[in-house]
């Protein structure tokens, strides 16, 4: 684990180009901070938003977003014969699409809940190159408790904390199941290196990580994308602590045409936002 001092917070300091600053756009908030001005602060703060590159769910022609499919588009030549993971995989948009842009590459499809993971296999049973696990991938191995809303039971919300899944629902059921880690399955399969690895772990990307101790720091790990979304309150989980777990990796905002708006330093102000969005991790 990195030493926490590693990562560092961008600090504000007062110059004189930011006091002029402010002390000419105090007008402008006097006139705009006041109840009145609400809807124009709400309007001005979504379009912010999905300018960084944060709630930009447009649906995609693949079942993913439109910035997941543009993103993969963009680096298809990084995905030809690779080791592909797609961890919490679902109904298998996600694998589908990389078997059809990298008909070479082994991808391997983790999906814990019985029931959705059902659906993956089916979905799967065309496409030899993508093999489904019926594992959680987290930070230890071993049985772990899987959760759900009891009356959507295998929706996408699935979750290995019940206080995430909790946020939307106080009705849940909990399924045993089975739980492997990056390093253990690279380990037990002989694979040296991921070429990509999607997380998709409803609040538990951090701890997916966490479990890929060795790969990470032996640099066995090219491309990651991770989410960060409000269950991650529910889980404790803040960007300063995927900043402390990618210690030797660039993060960077996935946009809507599948580029990246890097974040080269930590700063609170413009990390900590607990609105969906996904991120690229590369290493440094």
């Amino acid at each position: 684990m990195p030493d926490r001092t590693s990562v560092h917070t961008a600090m504000w300091r007062p110059s004189r180009l930011r006091t002029n600053l402010a002390i000419f756009a105090y007008p402008i908030f006097l006139l705009l901070n006041r109840p009145t001005m609400t809807w124009f602060g709400d309007l001005l703060y979504d379009i912010a938003l999905r300018c960084s590159g944060i709630a930009i769910t447009f649906s995609g022609k693949e079942g993913l977003t439109q910035a997941e499919e543009n993103f993969l588009s963009r680096n298809i030549s990084r995905l030809q014969g690779g080791v592909l993971f797609d961890i919490g995989a679902n109904h298998g948009a996600y694998a589908h699409l990389l078997a059809k842009l990298a008909p070479t590459a082994r991808i391997f499809a983790f999906e814990p809940h019985p029931a959705t993971f059902a659906l993956l296999h089916s979905q799967m049973s065309g496409s030899p190159s993508v093999q489904a696990i019926n594992k959680a991938v987290a930070d230890a191995v071993g049985q772990v408790k899987l959760y759900d809303f009891r009356s959507e039971d295998g929706s996408t919300q699935a979750s290995l904390s019940e206080t995430a899944v909790g946020l939307y629902s106080s009705d849940i059921v909990e399924h045993a199941v089975e739980c492997t880690t990056v390093d253990a399955f690279m380990a037990e399969n002989a694979i040296d290196h991921i070429d990509l690895l999607k997380i998709d772990t409803e609040g538990h990307d951090l701890s997916v990580l966490k479990g890929a101790r060795k790969a990470l720091c032996d640099r066995k790990v090219g491309m990651i994308q991770f989410e960060f979304i409000p269950a991650n309150i529910a889980t404790r989980v803040t960007m300063r602590d995927f900043f402390e777990v990618l210690d030797g990796y660039r993060i960077g905002r996935l946009c809507l045409n599948g580029q990246l708006r890097w974040i080269d330093s930590y700063d609170v102000k413009r990390c900590e936002i607990y609105v969906t969005h996904n991120l690229i991790a590369v290493p440094k």
